[in-house]
């Protein structure tokens, strides 16, 4: 039966962990409407989506094509599809790529498929959000407004109002799954913060980052992909939202 996962954390980890045997990836957005015909689509011209893991594994064994199907859980009225596979099937119509290409890595909303150090697959923000909240960390720190006159000095916020700011998007980073792609990341702009805030707030004590809890392998959270354009925005992980917050900044 074809399913799809409901919520980020149940697709991420799906994903990285198929990444690892079966690099290879083609990526299909359509409408939630549509899902179910596409994905059937998909089924007949890839046999391998509806085989048994036993089956995939010797396949692969042999040195033939494997392709696996991850739906990931609805943004707004799309979804997209991963076909995923050991490596690219011979006359496939599908544009394949390297889905741990470090240049141009997959990405999904907020995140990009990365290789950790060891040569594990996990996810991390992606270059573009990681540079949004650095701006967003710098400004709530030091301050807003356009260039200061001669012999002023530039507007900041008071102390107290920025360090409850900081803490307040520190809060918010505890919504992201604790992928350790993530949570190092997460990390990182902690780190960052206390730099920023000893240089421009050094007699006031900084604001201290909550570790982001690691997250362990959970099992997957589906439900059948017929269904799906009944429960379109069904999606209980906690960082659903990333996405307007950090476009907006």
């Amino acid at each position: 039966m074809l399913r799809y996962h409901v919520t980020v954390t149940s697709a991420l980890q799906a994903v990285a962990r198929l990444a690892r045997l079966s690099p290879m990836v083609a990526v299909i957005e359509v409408p939630v409407s549509k899902a179910q015909q596409v994905a059937e689509r998909q089924a007949k011209r890839y046999p391998a989506i509806l085989a048994t893991h036993t089956t995939r594994t010797a396949l692969r064994k042999a040195g033939f094509p494997a392709v696996q199907l991850v739906v990931m859980p609805p943004t707004g009225d799309t979804v997209t599809m991963y076909l995923m596979c050991n490596e690219t099937p011979t006359g496939s119509r599908e544009m394949w790529r390297d889905a741990l290409d470090s240049q141009q890595p997959l990405t999904w909303r907020n995140y990009s498929l990365t290789r950790t150090a060891k040569g594990g697959v996990t996810w991390r923000l992606s270059e573009q959000v990681r540079d949004q909240y650095r701006k967003r960390i710098a400004r709530l720190i030091t301050g807003r407004g356009g260039k200061p006159a001669a012999g002023e000095q530039p507007y900041q916020l008071p102390s107290h109002v920025a360090h409850q700011q900081v803490l307040n998007l520190a809060a918010h980073m505890m919504r992201y799954p604790g992928l350790s792609g993530v949570r190092g990341d997460v990390f990182q702009l902690a780190q960052y913060s206390t730099k920023v805030w000893k240089s421009t707030h050094p007699k006031e004590s900084y604001p201290a980052w909550p570790l982001l809890p690691y997250t362990p392998y959970l099992q997957p959270r589906t439900l059948p992909l017929e269904d799906i354009a009944q429960h379109p925005q069904e999606n209980p992980d906690h960082d659903q939202d990333q996405d307007e917050e950090t476009a907006s900044e």
